[in-house]
């Protein structure tokens, strides 16, 4: 119960900062303290975080990881801040919609082309301007044992900025080693059932790989799409060949 009292009491500084502070900084200092948070987050609810491998330094760069977890956004903006990808609805959110609107989250309605073409511009304009950003190209959560198509759409911003992209590789792992069971964000899970399953885990350990990224200029997105996936796979020792079938679980 202490734990809990004190996570609403980081979340509530959290939802504060973001909606009073946030928005009258500039990008850098958002940036800055978007990742002191999200190193303070993880270590509240006792997440270690084990990095290999590094973004390019002081150069625009599109991240695509692939998604286990709500904790999957912490994790890498704990390391790299950076500007995510966001579904629409979590705008509407009373809590999280502050967050993600005053740290400049992208907002997609998913299902929309002419909504993903806009994302897609607006993510090429914030490369341009040397930002990282970030989407999840599977468009959902798996259970982190398979990985599912990664959709090419959000390539294309990285190909028209003619900025590199980076795989990410993420994992959880318990103490002794084995999958963590309480991560993945999956199913009909609710957001409380998963804070509940993480807050009760003896110790979780998320594993991020930052892969040797790629070139994007005059690219194929669809290709792009492929290499990344399977240079994913290969560091989770995951099959590159199997696709998960889609869990109705957006992207976070």
């Amino acid at each position: 119960m202490r734990q809990v009292a004190t996570l609403a009491a980081v979340t509530a500084r959290l939802w504060l900062l973001a909606r009073f502070v946030a928005p009258r900084i500039d990008r850098a200092a958002q940036l800055d303290l978007m990742g002191r948070l999200a190193g303070d987050m993880l270590d509240l609810l006792g997440v270690d975080l084990v990095v290999r491998g590094a973004p390019p330094a002081g150069e625009p760069v599109l991240f695509v990881p692939n998604h286990v977890s709500w904790l999957d956004v912490w994790a890498v903006n704990a390391v790299a801040p950076a500007r995510f990808v966001a579904k629409a609805e979590v705008a509407r959110w009373p809590v999280a919609g502050a967050i993600t609107r005053g740290f400049g989250a992208v907002s997609i309605k998913r299902g929309c082309p002419r909504d993903a073409w806009r994302v897609k511009n607006r993510l090429a304009a914030h490369l341009a301007a040397g930002e990282r950003v970030a989407g999840f190209p599977e468009g959902t959560t798996t259970d982190g044992s398979r990985l599912c198509h990664f959709h090419p759409a959000i390539f294309q911003a990285a190909v028209d900025a003619r900025a590199p992209v980076q795989p990410i590789a993420i994992r959880y792992r318990t103490p002794d080693g084995s999958p963590c069971r309480a991560a993945p964000f999956i199913d009909d899970m609710t957001f409380v059932d998963s804070l509940r399953r993480i807050v009760a885990a003896p110790g979780i350990r998320a594993e991020i790989a930052f892969l040797p990224p790629r070139p994007a200029g005059g690219a194929c997105r669809k290709a792009l799409a492929t290499w990344a996936r399977e240079a994913i796979a290969r560091q989770l020792a995951l099959p590159a060949g199997r696709t998960a079938p889609m869990i109705l679980r957006p992207a976070a």
